[in-house]
């Protein structure tokens, strides 16, 4: 009894295996004498193969389903399937071309389980099936916009997928588009590095870049942003190739005009930089930051924010370190970026006790921004000799 068993578990599992393998591809559909249309009408088979068409993906490959177009990315596109109308939400997948949210009954049609294709972020559906070094929008600046109060204020802005957004803020963390114009998409602008992207705090020069506020000189670790975006092709040898061909790019940061000798007045008379940046007056602005053009007034950001008055930097000046201190309220973290708004240190709330270390800075003004989250609640402009 025990032995006539045990033969029909073997033989169960014997027929169990071929109609396991036959989910996706049936062996018994091949037929290489099919005369199959030479058309180019490309499928992608459930097997994440691509097909000249259904003709060919059926008898030469086998195949049980596939969808219209190619496989990309090695992700199979499952916009031609159908999960049910549940609200089951099964994850983030590969559809027309996107990496899209998708709600269903489960994750099987008939024998075929497609949970492989479901991931649980956009970020990881894209880095899986997408590209984010050449894709225009990128997931994960979405997923950081969720922690980001963009406010509404009306700046058009025109993405590289051709998406006109209310303003810069809205265009990179809800739109997540990796570039875009300073105008709507009915003007004729040059397409522009987000002054939002940080390339790191490395000293290597990277050479002049179309950014949001003209064209700069940066330095940074690398061509590619804090989103995985590769903007080499934003850079330029020199000043003038940067602002070939792109009408109204100008340079926002002349560093020939800085003079930190320059003896400027204590008097506030806020004005707003080119560069994103507010300065106590207009001598500050010129010779401090060595910006082209300013407005009158402080600068208003895309993000929430408010103003303190309880951070102390000393020395200040310093030579090659400084110390933070804070009175009251206790920050998450602080944030020193240079005059162009490149962002040179990051540093924890609980780590202020300690000196900075500005030994591989260049001398120049910097500026300390103090977070409570994503609120800023003070800044101070510091300056190395």
């Amino acid at each position: 009894m025990k032995l006539t068993t045990t033969l029909l578990f073997v033989f169960a599992t014997i027929i169990s295996l071929p109609l396991k393998s036959q989910d996706c591809v049936d062996s018994t559909l091949i037929d290489l004498n099919a005369a199959c249309p030479l058309i180019w009408a490309p499928v992608c088979g459930c097997n994440g193969v691509t097909y000249g068409n259904d003709c060919e993906a059926t008898f030469y490959g086998g195949v049980t389903s596939w969808t219209s177009g190619e496989c990309t990315g090695g992700c199979m596109d499952m916009s031609g399937l159908d999960f049910g109308l549940c609200d089951m939400f099964l994850g983030f997948t590969w559809l027309n071309g996107s990496c899209a949210p998708m709600s269903g009954c489960g994750y099987t049609i008939g024998n075929i389980d497609y949970s492989p294709n479901f991931y649980t972020t956009q970020w990881e559906c894209q880095q899986t099936c997408g590209n984010p070094l050449t894709d225009c929008v990128n997931y994960w600046q979405m997923e950081q916009g969720f922690l980001v109060d963009c406010a509404p204020d009306l700046q058009p802005v025109c993405g590289c997928n051709g998406v006109e957004y209310n303003n810069p803020c809205s265009a990179f963390y809800y739109g997540g588009v990796t570039s875009y114009t300073n105008s709507p998409c009915s003007e004729n602008d040059c397409i522009r590095i987000p002054s939002i992207t940080d390339f790191g705090a490395c000293a290597m020069a990277l050479g002049w870049a179309r950014m949001e506020q003209g064209c700069m000189m940066l330095s940074g670790c690398s061509y590619v942003g804090q989103n995985g975006y590769d903007y080499s092709t934003f850079f330029f040898t020199s000043e003038d190739d940067c602002q070939a061909g792109c009408a109204g790019n100008s340079t926002c940061v002349d560093s020939s005009q800085i003079d930190l000798t320059a003896l400027c007045a204590t008097v506030v008379d806020p004005v707003c930089g080119c560069n994103g940046i507010t300065y106590n007056n207009s001598c500050e602005a010129i010779n401090y930051g060595g910006v082209t053009s300013y407005t009158a007034g402080p600068c208003t950001t895309g993000v929430t924010e408010t103003e303190g008055s309880f951070l102390n930097v000393y020395p200040n000046p310093f030579d090659n370190s400084f110390r933070l201190a804070t009175q009251g309220t206790k920050p998450s973290h602080f944030v020193v970026v240079d005059v162009t708004g490149r962002i040179m240190t990051t540093i924890s709330g609980s780590s202020v006790s300690g000196f900075v270390n500005t030994s591989n800075w260049p001398s120049g003004m910097y500026i300390v921004h103090v977070y409570d989250g994503t609120t800023r609640i003070d800044h101070q402009r510091i300056l190395k000799k």
